[in-house]
């Protein structure tokens, strides 16, 4: 089968070292692993060669660089039914902050359409490149800020190619920890159908997709539709997700906004009883005490999500030099969040028909109330969708002497929409609670409501939609510029143009008078960069100790339209010496423009604002303490910079068992990160860390809550005195220092009579992960804590294959960590998760030669229905509570079973 290029379109020959190492790969791929592509090698004058993600030179691998590659049967033995599903069963992929079911890290906040990123390293969610084809698309979310891989069907992909070191030097913004490449299938002849059922407890997803293709002489055409669906997880059907872990050892979490609630006066707390309080019993009131409750357990753990997906090759040789090709891709997303319980400090002034002075209390004050709507309105239930648009037509033109020129565009559209409707109507509230009038003023001490009233207070809607349009366009031309005795000098040099149109706003406020604002917003970017491969020692010219030698230079500047000018630097170089062995190393210069949205934000046009949020406090012993978060644009903000350096070793030992071991060290130092900390709600945790900052501020100044109050609009109910205020805006203030080894192994040992066993191991072991939270702050070691890198994460693979029969097994290993947001920290235990999967193909059609060419499997995701393991972390609307969502998945076991049928 051919594959396509980097650049999106299929050469008319493969160069032949990246073929065979791509057919090795896929021999030796029991599940996701990370094979390596074969080394850089001379292509030859006029050679007609695929180009590998991390280089713009056709016929070579990135010299210096680690090319990880997830073939097409490894995921099609996976067990994931999304994309993303797929990229984040790789050790080198941490789930932090952009995902469906973790939401509390940095970006989290941005992700109000629960999208997923590819999160490289685990150092940033927007620090890795995600390209299709080799080519930019166009970001998702509201705000355009990363590429959800999901938007490609899992079906269309051909494989995964990923580079995990600095690449800004080729490839521009956003390529810090690595680049992503998703290559979409070509060349296919005929169709392939499959559909998938899996199911857990109190859970199920299902997958049908279709993929056929046509060739003819000149050209091919393949195209791909796909359909999947997951239903939500709730937290009330996982016991383990909970606010009291007092059971397991850990804190008790449970807040007092109760339903019966909590009266405060005078900095007392009386807890009302159940069947409510009134004045006539208000001697039922017991000072010193409190009602507490968990809010948060009726919560989705997992949203509900349906997607459906259409992807289109084309490729068409006009003449003998010149070639068109293009590719399109179509999705649609819709998914159901149900958050837990609204609940608010309400004050209540004496005048209040349901008012009650307890015992000893002062007459004619207000009082402040704890409480929980969970019983009077229904769950404000968070929706919305997702649509994507994406082609891009190109041309190739041979110029003879080896060199090609060519010419791409990229169109592309995203439309997101987040919408809740039956929110808290603040000013409803505030007048209900001033009604003098029994029959319709609001009652919180335990009585029940006027459903008209209640209507009111539950009328607030929130819409936020962001609509992207971007445009990329390059100009591009390789090939060799002389030979030397080791070969061929090679260069490529190209000219890029990109636009970016982002068109955002919110509607908010009560149905019946909301408030509307929308932003128009663009970026423009011209780039210009160059590469050159320099052949040492190659075979003409190989010695004793120097089987090869190549050197390897580019270098690329940005200018933006709103940020500046950046240039960055690349170098590297690989060393063969023996013809086994490959030393390689590299050194480059990256950066990330900070997102459009991020320096001139929505806020003015109505996105964003004031947040009322619960934060887990340990000054007071983990409860919840009520505050009140920004969400504004920073102007301010410069783009982010990384060095990154890389030493590797491939050590091919070929013969019948292909055996090959690789190991990459890598040290990254990134600067300047944008860090915000909207959503994160364990905050408090590292207080230490914001000293000289603004981040945090308890007991805000009554002259700040009033500017606040005047400038933004707030979303929740603030308490009458703020006691924490949170600016969770972005800010430059983040540096982190990463350094660790990446691993992988395979072979294969044939069994005789027994089959062939195929053995794979894919890890990443960290050495240091040090952060600064701000630049006056200290470098803190955070390796091997909670939402940072673990120090090890190891993925193991067996594949057994007997006649029409295969076996996989996978094992996933994450070490113990520490957690330390608990006092004491805490020890978490480490983690071992089973996968199988067992699949027969048919050999013969049977009746009507209905299965000729067919696979039945049967798999399990989590054999053992492990739970995560316990985590002593509070719970909140962005993930967490008694597990961590980061690195563990709630589901448990999920049993499926799949058929797959070419034709």
């Amino acid at each position: 089968m051919t594959r396509c290029t980097s650049s999106g379109r299929p050469p008319r020959a493969l160069a032949q070292t990246h073929a065979l190492a791509i057919a090795a790969a896929a021999a030796l791929s029991p599940g996701l692993t990370w094979a390596q592509a074969a080394p850089a090698a001379d292509a030859g004058e006029g050679a007609d060669a695929v180009v590998v993600t991390g280089s713009r030179i056709r016929g070579i691998k990135p010299v210096g660089a680690d090319v990880g590659l997830v073939t097409r049967e490894a995921i099609e033995s996976s067990g994931a039914v999304t994309t993303a599903q797929i990229v984040q069963q790789l050790p080198q992929v941490f789930n932090l902050g952009v995902s469906e079911n973790s939401r509390g890290q940095n970006g989290g906040a941005g992700n109000i359409t629960y999208g997923s990123s590819i999160n490289l390293r685990g150092i940033g969610p927007f620090a890795t490149l995600v390209l299709i084809n080799g080519h930019r698309v166009v970001g998702q979310g509201t705000g355009a800020a990363a590429v959800d891989p999901s938007i490609l069907p899992s079906l269309a992909i051909e494989r995964l190619e990923i580079v995990a070191d600095g690449a800004s030097a080729i490839y521009g913004s956003d390529a810090v920890a690595g680049v992503a490449n998703l290559i979409m299938r070509r060349n296919e002849k005929g169709g392939q159908a499959m559909i998938r059922y899996g199911f857990g407890d109190s859970y199920h997803e299902r997958q049908i997709g279709a993929s056929y293709g046509l060739r003819w002489n000149g050209g091919q055409m393949t195209f791909t539709a796909e359909k999947t669906a997951r239903s939500a997880l709730s937290g009330r059907d996982r016991d383990f997700f909970r606010a009291d872990l007092r059971a397991d050892g850990g804190g008790d979490f449970r807040g007092t906004q109760c339903a019966p609630g909590n009266i405060t006066i005078n900095n007392v707390t009386y807890p009302i009883p159940a069947g409510g309080v009134t004045s006539a019993n208000a001697a039922a009131l017991v000072a010193g005490t409190a009602n507490r409750c968990d809010n948060q357990k009726i919560q989705d753990l997992i949203p509900k999500s349906d997607r459906d997906s259409f992807a289109l090759t084309f490729n068409q040789t006009v003449s003998k030099n010149v070639e068109v090709y293009a590719d399109l891709i179509q999705s649609r997303r819709t998914y159901v969040f149900r958050p837990g319980a609204a609940s608010s400090t309400l004050t209540v002034p004496s005048t209040n028909p349901f008012y009650v002075r307890p015992p000893g209390a002062p007459a004619g004050t207000s009082e402040t109330v704890a409480y929980s709507w969970i019983n009077d309105l229904p769950v404000n239930t968070a929706a919305g969708s997702q649509r994507v648009l994406e082609g891009t037509l190109g041309v190739d033109v041979d110029v003879g002497a080896g060199w090609k020129v060519g010419a791409l565009y990229t169109y592309g559209d995203n439309y997101d929409i987040a919408q809740s409707f039956g929110g808290l109507n603040n000013a409803g509230i505030t007048a209900a609670l001033a009604d003098r009038n029994p029959a319709t003023a609001l009652n919180v001490f335990g009585g029940k409501n006027n459903p008209a009233t209640l209507a009111v207070i539950g009328n607030a809607l929130s819409l936020a939609p962001g609509h992207a349009v971007f445009q990329n366009a390059t100009l591009k031309a390789d090939g060799p510029l002389f030979q030397l005795p080791g070969g061929a000098v090679r260069a490529a040099a190209g000219l890029e143009w990109q636009n970016l149109w982002v068109i955002g706003g919110q509607t908010t406020g009560p149905v019946t008078a909301p408030i509307t604002g929308e932003v128009k917003l663009e970026r423009r970017v011209a780039s210009a960069y160059g590469e050159l491969l320099v052949p040492i020692v190659g075979k003409a010219n190989a010695m004793t100790g120097i089987r090869s030698l190549s050197l390897s230079a580019a270098v690329r500047t940005d200018q933006y339209s709103d940020v500046g000018n950046t240039t960055n630097p690349k170098i590297g170089l690989s060393w063969a010496p023996v013809d086994s062995v490959n030393v390689r190393a590299s050194f480059g210069e990256s950066f990330r423009a900070p997102g459009l949205t991020q320096i001139r934000g929505f806020t003015n046009g109505g996105r964003g604002g004031l947040f009322v949020q619960n934060y887990s406090d340990p000054t007071i012993g983990g409860a919840l303490r009520v505050g009140v978060a920004l969400s504004a644009q920073n102007p301010d903000l410069k783009p982010e910079t990384a060095k990154t350096k890389t030493v590797g070793l491939d050590w091919d030992l070929g013969g019948p068992s292909r055996t090959k071991f690789s190991v990459t060290w890598f040290d990254i130092d990134y600067k300047d990160q944008i860090v915000g900390y909207l959503s994160d709600l364990t905050l408090l945790g590292r207080e230490g860390l914001f000293a000289g900052t603004p981040i945090i501020q308890r007991n805000p100044s009554p002259a700040l809550v009033a500017d606040l109050l005047a400038k933004y609009p707030i979303s929740g109910v603030p308490p009458a005195t703020w006691t924490l205020f949170i600016d969770g805006r972005q800010f430059n203030v983040g540096r982190s220092l990463s350094r660790g080894f990446d691993f992988s192994a395979s072979t294969r040992l044939a069994l005789g009579t027994w089959g062939d066993l195929n053995l794979g191991l894919n890890g990443t072991r960290f050495t240091k992960y040090d952060v600064q939270q701000t630049p006056v702050s200290p470098f803190v070691d955070s390796l091997n804590t909670i939402y940072n890198p673990l120090k090890f994460k190891v993925r193991g693979l067996a594949q057994w294959g007997l006649g029409p029969w295969t076996t996989n097994l996978t094992l996933s290993f994450l070490n113990g960590y520490t957690n330390n947001l608990a006092t004491p920290a805490q020890q978490v235990t480490s983690s071992l998760l089973v996968d199988a999967r067992v699949a027969y193909a048919f050999e013969s059609g049977g009746p009507l030669n209905l299965l000729k060419d067919a696979t039945l499997a049967i798999g399990a995701v989590n054999l053992f229905d492990k739970k995560p393991p316990f985590v002593n972390v509070a719970q909140s609307n962005n993930g967490g509570g008694g597990f961590d969502p980061t690195l563990t998945s709630p589901v448990g076991r999920v049993i499926s079973v799949s058929f797959d049928k070419r034709f």
